[in-house]
């Protein structure tokens, strides 16, 4: 007999899981009646149209498509979305939650149950002289009984009305429409029903059969074990991800938030895993609820006080966790502490004190303890040495590297304006836009892969051009170009155009480094702390 942890939840199931078969038609109709409910903890969507071709074409060729896991328990009224499928369900007790196959039903649904043809990004047709699924075709118009949409199969009717006005006279058509959609709508998938009144159970059943085949991420994991299945929030990280993206930061990594997640419960030991450890209902609850608050306060740190306006410009991700183990011991920490918590993150970053390894963030997380200003002053010490040279502007760029991030970062604080209208430019969250000025096609002159023949600005053809023809001194000085530079520009000079703006941006970058290190500044504590520390002495 296996021997239990102190942590083992295990429990023998009263009833054996159900094992049943559901039709296609009928399984979805569970789905349109409200029945099948995703839970939060699920994976997102990893499946796209290519997958879902391959599911159908599965289903038509009679191929096994694996078995369906479901929960058979209660569930809140509310709504769920497929998509763009919506299904509205009420209170029941006997909801059947997808604990495994999400991404299975999810595309049947998608495909099948879309309220237009060609509105869902999973939209299939099933070519019916090829006899394969293929997206929307830009032709069919041409030829409309050829390509069948897969939104008219599930229903007899439905489909005898698609075939009665497009394949009256095509009867082979007509005919393998029909057969299509009798194996559609007939195909048996296995399933199995699970009911059990603990939930400690489920997420066992959940955590085994993904013990094997494609494992999940750490951080899916933890949703799968913890995720909440009624209406709180937030339910899952990736709820998390979506909430904190609307402060205009961006999209933190759930792996991140994962970690920090970790961090909050004690589990400082980064480098190892979390694996065989269960939160009951309360404190996984209460886990999500202080890794959104302790995220939400890292973000509102990095771009108030710190200038770092996006987490895709974060030099290194490490002290976005140990910044969150500092607000979630001291939610409200005094100017300061904020003050000098700056200057650590850019110390930091420009020394590659941040990097990341294990036993760094180790050290750094051993010394947020205690009291608040002690902890910021145990950081600092960790972060003193200078580096030899800052990030130098006429190396080669790279946006994936801290010493790319750092040096736009230090372009935006240029407030880069647009070419064209003079307004400064909105960079948005989709994607970091960084062309290139002059082309250098192989190359080799150093300086044309650098920071200089970067522009933070929109694609647009011609930019180049674009740029000589800006008289507007203003918008060039955003960009770190002076007006000699701008005339050896339109001179054809592209070698002492990106020379000048060198030097120009390698003297903005020194100074605006400076101004957030602040190298030179005495790093002594409030001085409500130090008159707390004489009093106590």
């Amino acid at each position: 007999m296996a021997k239990q942890t102190d942590n083992d939840t295990s429990e023998s199931l009263e009833r054996r899981p159900e094992a049943r078969a559901f039709k296609v038609e009928d399984l979805l109709a569970e789905l349109r009646r409200g029945r099948m409910r995703i839970p939060s903890f699920q994976r997102g969507i990893r499946w796209r149209r290519r997958d879902a071709a391959r599911l159908l074409d599965s289903l038509w060729r009679g191929y096994p498509i694996g078995t369906l896991l479901f929960w058979e328990t209660s569930a809140e009224a509310g709504d769920v979305a497929f998509g763009t499928v919506h299904v509205s369900g009420g209170a029941r007790g006997d909801a059947l939650w997808v604990v495994d196959g999400q991404q299975r039903l999810m595309s049947l649904a998608r495909v099948l149950l879309a309220p237009a043809p060609d509105k869902d990004d999973f939209a299939l047709y099933f070519d019916l002289d090829e006899m394969e699924f293929v997206p929307p075709p830009t032709d069919r118009a041409t030829d409309p009984s050829r390509h069948l949409p897969m939104t008219e199969v599930l229903e007899s009717e439905r489909l005898m009305r698609w075939a009665s006005t497009h394949a009256t006279n095509r009867p082979e058509r007509r005919e393998r429409a029909f057969t299509l959609g009798k194996r559609i709508r007939e195909y048996d998938i296995p399933a199995y029903l699970v009911r059990t009144e603990r939930e400690e159970t489920l997420r066992e059943i959940f955590g085994r059969i993904n013990s094997t085949g494609q494992r999940l991420k750490d951080s899916e994991v933890f949703d799968a074990l913890h995720g909440a299945r009624g209406q709180s929030r937030p339910a899952s990280l990736g709820q998390i991800v979506s909430e904190l993206a609307s402060t205009g930061f961006g999209r933190v990594e759930e792996k991140l938030l994962y970690r920090l997640s970790l961090v909050l419960r004690g589990r400082d030991d980064v480098g190892r895993k979390d694996e065989g450890f269960r939160l009951d209902g309360a404190a996984a609850e209460r886990a999500y609820r202080d890794t959104a608050d302790a995220a939400r306060r890292v973000i509102q740190f990095l771009m108030a006080d710190a200038g770092i306006p996006r987490y895709d410009v974060l030099p290194y991700k490490q002290p976005f966790v140990l910044l969150g183990k500092f607000f979630h011991l001291y939610p409200d920490p005094r100017p300061r502490s904020r003050e000098l918590l700056e200057r650590w993150v850019w110390r930091g970053a420009l020394t590659a004190t941040h990097r990341g390894d294990t036993v760094s963030t180790r050290a750094n997380l051993d010394r947020i303890k205690g009291k608040e200003e002690e902890s910021v002053q145990a950081l600092l010490r960790l972060a003193m040495s200078r580096p030899e040279s800052p990030p130098a502007v006429d190396d080669a760029f790279n946006f994936r590297f801290a010493t790319g991030k750092l040096l736009v970062l230090a372009l935006l604080d240029l407030m880069p304006r647009d070419l064209d209208n003079g307004d400064v430019i909105d960079l948005g969250q989709d994607g970091f836009p960084m062309p290139t000025i002059i082309g250098h096609h192989g190359s080799g002159i150093d300086i044309l892969r650098s920071a200089a023949n970067r522009l933070i600005h929109p694609h647009r053809p011609k930019l180049r051009q674009r740029l000589a023809e800006v008289g507007d001194p203003a918008v060039l000085a955003s960009h770190g170009i002076t007006g000699e530079a701008a005339q050896a520009l339109r001179d054809g000079d592209t070698a002492g155009f990106l020379l000048q703006r060198a030097d120009v941006l390698r003297d903005h970058c020194e100074h605006f480094f400076a101004r957030h290190a602040r190298w030179d500044e005495n790093d002594r504590p409030s001085i409500a702390a130090l008159v707390a520390e004489d009093e106590s002495m």
